[in-house]
C-alpha cells in the first residue's frame, strides 16, 4: 500500500476515498481512506489552498473539506486485469 502527502499528490493519480460524506455548496465532499473495503477509486484533478487548509479536487466532479496537516492519500492500484500503463506508470 502506497500513500502520498497531500502536498505531493499529483494531478491524474487514481486514489481511494469514502463515499459522499456531505455537500459543500452543492458539491459532494468525500475523505481519504485507508483501507480498500468501502473505498472507491478517484483520480485527482488538482489541489489548492484554502482558507481552512487544502482543498483536492477530483475529475468526477466531487471535492474534500479542507485538509490540515499531513493528510496521506492511498494510491489506487491496478485490479489484476488492468495494465499499469494505465496509471502512466512506465
Amino acid at each position: 500500500m502506497t500513500t502520498v502527502a497531500t502536498s505531493h499528490l499529483p494531478a491524474g493519480e487514481p486514489v481511494l476515498t469514502t463515499s459522499v460524506v456531505g455537500t459543500d455548496f452543492g458539491l459532494p465532499l468525500v475523505r481519504p481512506t485507508r483501507t480498500r473495503r468501502g473505498s472507491e477509486v478517484r483520480v485527482v484533478r488538482s489541489r489548492c489552498r484554502a482558507h481552512g487548509g487544502v482543498v483536492v479536487w477530483f475529475t468526477d466532479g466531487t471535492k474534500t473539506p479542507p485538509l490540515h496537516g499531513r493528510t496521506a492519500w492511498v494510491l489506487a492500484e491496478p485490479g489484476p486485469d488492468e495494465p499499469t500503463a494505465a496509471r502512466g506508470v512506465a
